[in-house]
């Protein structure tokens, strides 16, 4: 049940980004509120608090749903500081990790990275601006160099937006595949 809120949730969140290019908060609401629902009343089993990405998936509680959430939201915000992604997509973050916890909130960002980064290499190509993309992170870098006069504003100099729903659905996906193959999680503690 858990599993296919999560998916229905994040497949709907992906809809709103295609069209509208943006994940409305309603939504992100919707997915918190569901993910602590399904952790504070969902099945327990033996071993208490063990997720959704496990042989044995059972409630992680709702100090589990917390700490996801805000482990979901502190990974990506850095991101939404630089301008480097939207708040929905912080937000959409914290409503997975209200779901499957810290620890996998954690592993669950690393492969939405990954799909993000693979996606916009695709998407430069695909669109023809590998020129300007690669004249933007050499301009990005540079101005973190000291006394450096080169200077970056994402909003304004962006070769093109992606709508990130897509590598967060595509990333949710390949550790769902990945841990439901017999993998270990990337990051475990």
């Amino acid at each position: 049940m858990g599993l296919t809120a999560l998916a229905l949730l994040v497949l709907a969140a992906l809809v709103f980004d295609l069209r509208q290019r943006r994940i409305p908060n309603k939504l992100v609401l919707l997915m918190l509120g569901a993910g602590f629902l399904i952790n504070l009343i969902g099945h327990q089993t033996w071993l208490q608090g063990a997720g959704l990405f496990t042989s044995y998936p059972g409630a992680l509680g709702a100090k589990g749903a917390l700490l996801g959430a805000l482990t979901g939201l502190a990974v990506f915000l850095p991101f939404y500081l630089l301008r480097a992604m939207g708040a929905g997509d912080v937000k959409l973050m914290a409503g997975i990790g209200s779901f499957v916890g810290p620890v996998a909130a954690i592993n669950v960002a690393l492969f939405i990275l990954v799909a993000g980064g693979v996606l916009a290499v695709v998407r430069m190509v695909w669109v023809r601006k590998t020129q300007l993309v690669l004249f933007n992170v050499v301009t990005a870098l540079g101005q973190m160099v000291p006394g450096s006069v080169a200077r970056f504003d994402p909003a304004t100099q962006s070769a093109d937006r992606m709508p990130y729903g897509v590598a967060m659905a595509a990333g949710l996906l390949a550790y769902g595949a990945w841990i439901f193959s017999g993998h270990n999680p990337i990051v475990n503690f």
